[in-house]
């Protein structure tokens, strides 16, 4: 059955790529990998040796194939569920560009997988319900002081999972799919006047708490949920269409808008789910959404450059990140849900950029993406072992000291997708993936 479902989903992509490119041609592509062949592999390479020098690799520790929140000056942060599951698609693409070999690439996402099947089987504190705590400790495996279980880190772990496991096969699907099997969805199930959401935590009694009842990242989420190899933990479709979605303007660009606006929040699903020519029963094209909101955050950078030097030459993208004043998860530009009182013109986000903000948008804005990338490796502080450091802002003459886990990996998988559509192949014939859209309505556009 499965090897079935594979030949179709594979022989419908070669169908829609044909005819996307009999009716749109892709002009300038082949150009502009060509042109930016350089900024691109630097970029890739830097990303991928994150995550394969920033992963817990004693043979005899309870937290082999963890991989570190971030790296840099900041010491003893821990691991992160989502830099896992970043990182476990990053092997595939280590593999695909030569930096590493296919049998240390696999071992290693094996190893990884065992890791996370133990803490999910052995009663371990570091989950709840096959849902995974957001921070763990890089050596232990126990959770961070302070961490909460995470439905979004979970989904990105999966992914990450889901990915490693067509590519290598064997033990390494074998134990993705289990991991997959395991997580209960339902149990994150909460209602809020008469609309039932999925919760981005559980509190300390073991109830769900805070809803996903906005849009952002999440669309991962609905598609795992809908397509659970176990039965009594599927999800249908009513969560995934009872979340709010706000529709905004800017310069002519329209789309559903998030929360605070930012960037990363238009690009997470779509780095391991290939939205592209789909649509839901409401005929939202979540992949020309996000086109439209990465245009409108390059255009509010570029209508803004006399408010911020950052915003000069390339700087555009604003998304959650390092500032001189901490990490922000508030960095983003309107339209969005939220905005400070105090701060009504959007003072907060006004001066630091991120790379991977416009980098993570090359699917979706290429020509701007690339240029974006090839400005960041001019500036000579912003770069580091690991490619491009996490932030900058010119007007404080700050640059981050640290590079994040989830910020590598975007900018990694959406380059690899916009080379190959690797990360998308993969996925596309996934039949889990494939059944968690037909539930939910999506047909082909």
């Amino acid at each position: 059955m499965k090897r079935f479902w594979k030949i179709i989903c594979s022989f419908a992509l070669i169908v829609a790529t044909l005819c996307c490119l009999a009716a749109c041609g892709e002009p300038g592509k082949e150009q502009l990998l060509k042109d930016y062949s350089e900024q691109i592999q630097q970029e890739m390479k830097g990303c991928f040796d994150f995550f394969w020098n920033e992963a817990q690799t004693a043979d005899n520790s309870p937290a082999y194939g963890l991989i570190a929140d971030r790296a840099g000056v900041t010491q003893g942060a821990g691991a992160s569920i989502a830099s896992v599951g970043f990182g476990l698609a990053a092997y595939v693409v280590g593999v695909e560009e030569g930096y590493v070999s296919k049998a240390d690439a696999e071992t290693r996402a094996k190893g990884t997988l065992q890791t996370l099947l133990r803490l999910q089987t052995n009663g371990s504190k570091a989950t709840q319900h096959g849902f995974f705590t957001h921070f763990l400790n890089m050596n232990s495996a126990v959770p961070m002081s302070g961490s909460e279980i995470s439905s979004i880190d979970t989904a990105i772990m999966l992914c990450g999972a889901l990915t490693a496991g067509e590519y290598f096969g064997g033990e390494v699907e074998q134990l993705a799919n289990e991991i997959y099997a395991n997580v209960d969805w339902t149990s994150m199930r909460m209602t809020r006047s008469g609309k039932r959401y999925i919760a981005m935590t559980f509190n300390a009694s073991g109830n769900p708490v805070t809803p996903w009842d906005y849009y952002a990242e999440q669309l991962m989420i609905y598609v795992l949920g809908a397509g659970s190899p176990t039965e009594e933990y599927r999800l249908d479709d009513k969560e995934y269409y009872d979340f709010t979605r706000a529709e905004g303007n800017y310069k002519g660009h329209k789309f559903y808008y998030s929360w605070f606006g930012s960037i990363f929040t238009y690009q997470f699903s779509h780095a391991f789910i290939d939205f592209r020519n789909k649509k839901d029963k409401n005929g939202t094209d979540w992949w020309d959404n996000s086109v439209q909101a990465s245009l409108a955050a390059y255009e509010y950078c570029r209508d803004n450059v006399n408010l911020s030097e950052t915003y000069k030459e390339g700087g555009w993208g604003l998304t959650a990140c390092d500032s001189p004043t901490g990490y922000s998860g508030e960095l983003g530009c309107p339209p969005r849900g939220w905005s400070s009182s105090a701060n009504p013109s959007y003072d907060l986000i006004q001066g630091t950029v991120a790379p991977c903000g416009a980098i993570g948008s090359v699917v979706f804005t290429p020509e701007q993406s690339l240029k974006a990338l090839k400005y960041y490796q001019s500036l000579r502080l912003l770069n580091g072992k690991y490619g491009l450091l996490d932030s900058y802002n010119l007007d404080r003459r700050y640059y981050a000291t640290d590079y994040i886990g989830i910020d590598k990996g975007i900018s990694l998988l959406m380059l690899y997708n916009y080379k190959c559509d690797g990360v998308w192949d993969l996925l596309n014939a996934n039949e889990y993936i494939a059944n968690g859209l037909d539930v939910l309505g999506f047909t082909a556009a």
